[in-house]
């Protein structure tokens, strides 16, 4: 998406390097769109860069979701297993409650024939005195086997109930052993849906802010697009308007021939000020393209006064649009000259000046960032370097 958009913010070249229309009114607009376009730039890279976080965080969230479904699928297994088991128990219990009855069945006999058998000291003598008494063989055969009987019955009981109660407890040591251990492995996947629910919600957050950061970035993008556009509708007009003036130039210098180039030509108009800013093609520290600057800027501060390069006639004294105050000066054989930004104008159209005469005062008006004299030359209405006639 980047790609596309950065094509789509270049300006064309050929409108800002058209020498017939350049102006250091259109660099300065031309200036303001590039930084714009350059604020375009930047936001198209942090919102490549916020898309691309979304996508990692939607990536995160969708593989977060996938293991919140797989969590799911072994806490459904989990409580199923614990819900068997919760039946198994169920039934172990039923199990159990007989075998209760079973084992307070085996106590009753327990304590109606081997406690009694046992501990009754009376009912021991009563069974001595049963095989005193007897006085045949064949009746203490019988007395023996009575005994035998119930020591027998009583052992059984005794027997039957211990086995009973180890029964009972080897149930319930088991149904609770395996109860713990689904209980523990069901809370262990609890604990893991716990934990990617808090994932989850913090990827959310994000993933929401994230977002937030998107929608705010195309909103200062939109901006940016369109002070550019305001930008670009002042270069056009600006254009326009030295177009415009070159063509009233080449109308008004028809049939003139060419003046001679060579330093000495025309005076610097603010003898001893420095050139801030000079004539021609320069790169853009941003995206490397080339741009026109179309005359050479003096600085010089406000009210420094401003001389006639040569003799002439005033073709115009005036506002000029971006130029500001602005002075146009025909010298004949083709060759005028201009002088931008004025704080002040003391010359009039039509007004014959020679070289060297004060025609006015450095300003900042127009297009300006800092007082200074935007000087060119033109040559047929064409601006052309001055430093070679300077």
């Amino acid at each position: 998406m980047a790609v596309v958009l950065a094509l789509g913010l270049v300006l064309p070249r050929a409108a800002v390097a058209d020498p017939g229309g350049g102006s250091q009114a259109i660099n300065r607009l031309q200036d303001q769109v590039d930084e714009a376009s350059a604020e375009e730039a930047q936001l198209l890279a942090k919102i490549d860069s916020s898309a691309a976080h979304k996508a990692e965080l939607d990536t995160q969230v969708a593989s977060i979701d996938a293991d919140i479904v797989s969590a799911q699928h072994d806490f459904d297994a989990a409580q199923a297993q614990l819900t068997a088991i919760e039946a198994k128990q169920a039934e172990a219990e039923r199990t159990l409650a007989d075998l209760r009855l079973q084992l307070e069945a085996a106590r009753v006999v327990l304590r109606d024939h081997a406690v009694a058998a046992y501990t009754n000291g009376p009912a021991l003598e009563q069974v001595a005195d049963m095989v005193l008494s007897v006085h045949t063989m064949r009746e203490l055969e019988a007395s023996s086997g009575y005994v035998t009987a119930v020591i027998t019955a009583q052992a059984d009981a005794v027997h039957r109930f211990k086995a009973l109660k180890e029964k009972v407890q080897r149930q319930r040591d088991d149904v609770d052993r395996t109860r713990r251990q689904a209980v523990v492995q069901r809370d262990a996947v609890v604990a893991k849906q716990a934990k990617l629910a808090g994932d989850r919600a913090h990827v959310d957050g994000l993933r929401t802010a994230v977002a937030k950061e998107l929608t705010q970035q195309a909103k200062l993008f939109s901006q940016a697009e369109s002070r550019k556009v305001d930008f670009e509708a002042q270069i056009a007009a600006l254009k326009a308007q030295s177009e415009a003036l070159a063509a009233s130039l080449r109308a008004l210098q028809k049939g003139q021939g060419l003046a001679p180039s060579g330093h000495g030509v025309l005076a610097v108009p603010i003898p001893g000020a420095p050139i801030t800013s000079g004539f021609g093609p320069r790169v853009h520290p941003i995206f490397g393209d080339v741009r026109m600057h179309t005359g050479i800027d003096f600085g010089a501060n406000t009210g420094t006064p401003i001389h006639a390069a040569a003799d002439g006639a005033v073709v115009s004294a005036g506002p000029l649009g971006g130029y500001g105050n602005a002075t146009v000066i025909d010298h004949g054989h083709s060759l005028a000259t201009l002088y931008g930004h004025q704080s002040l104008i003391i010359v009039t159209a039509g007004q014959h000046v020679t070289r060297g005469q004060v025609i006015g005062f450095v300003g900042c008006t127009g297009n300006c960032t800092g007082p200074h004299l935007h000087f060119e030359v033109r040559i047929a209405g064409t601006p052309v370097d001055p430093m070679p006639y300077l």
